[in-house]
């Protein structure tokens, strides 16, 4: 009989390791997957962006997670805006706009 007690117990113990290892990897994933989805573009649009609304500019590539390669415009009203990739040559627009926002930024740097 207590044999028996001291194998329950092990086996106890041992899968009790196992729920706890098992919920933190689950709890690890749903972290990571959360806070890829929400800072991704899942997809663009043609329009074009005026530069006198833009502040900013976030290039979103396939290798940081997310689904789809977007130039990622932030208005000065803090909106995302999003757009097909600089390097798309349908869109010459959109890599006018990185290079004025890259010049603007450099100018700005420059006078300080």
């Amino acid at each position: 009989m207590l044999r028996k007690l001291k194998n329950t117990d092990a086996s106890m113990s041992n899968a009790v390791v196992a729920l706890l290892v098992f919920t933190a990897l689950l709890w690890n994933n749903a972290q990571a997957f959360s806070n890829n989805a929400a800072d991704c573009c899942l997809s663009t649009s043609d329009s074009f962006v005026p530069r006198r609304i833009v502040d900013s500019y976030i290039i979103q590539n396939i290798d940081s997670g997310c689904p789809i390669p977007a130039t990622v415009f932030i208005t000065k009203k803090n909106r995302k805006l999003c757009s097909p990739p600089a390097n798309d040559l349908r869109y010459p627009w959109v890599m006018k706009l990185v290079e004025y926002i890259d010049n603007r930024n450099d100018k700005s740097k420059a006078a300080q």
